[in-house]
């Protein structure tokens, strides 16, 4: 169900400076992922240029970070519906992954224990893993929202996910 997916990014809209390098649809150098949240499932289908390799031709590892961070956070909040900072990051690059070839990334929630939130995250070139990460999320209290994001933040979070 990709309402939640747009409802959130709809109250990160709020921000003046919102520009997310992985999924924001305006950022003139961003990835613009389109994300989509299935069940306990987040993915996208991508394909990136050689504007975001590393050697010629193979996406940067930082960038694959980056990917599976930003799927990592979806499909924790499309289990959660609370919102977390990444905590820990581990990423295994199992093999190249060339620019300009149709790639897919999955995210899974694995485990939520004393609000910390596991999550698997795979990055697929037809359908076999060259990459894979675990992430891990620390849930954030109203006030630390509050706090980082401004009221004006949390009462449009609160009422969308809290009140409907």
């Amino acid at each position: 169900m990709n309402d939640i997916f747009l409802k959130l990014k709809e109250v990160f809209d709020t921000f003046e400076n919102y520009n997310c390098f992985v999924c924001s649809s305006t950022n003139p150098i961003g990835l613009k992922l389109d994300i989509k949240l299935e069940e306990d499932l987040a993915f996208a289908d991508f394909n990136l240029s050689n504007l975001y390799s590393g050697f010629p031709s193979i996406i940067h590892g930082g960038v694959q970070a980056s990917i599976i961070d930003e799927i990592g956070f979806w499909a924790m909040f499309n289990t959660t519906y609370k919102l977390g900072f990444t905590q820990r990051i581990e990423v295994d690059y199992l093999s190249k992954i060339g620019t300009d070839i149709m790639l897919r990334v999955e995210g899974r929630t694995l485990s939520l224990e004393n609000n910390v939130v596991r999550v698997e995250v795979n990055i697929l070139d037809d359908s076999k893993i060259k990459s894979q990460g675990i992430v891990e999320y620390k849930l954030i209290s109203d006030s630390a929202i509050k706090k980082f994001f401004g009221a004006e933040f949390f009462n449009e979070f609160n009422r969308r996910f809290r009140n409907d």
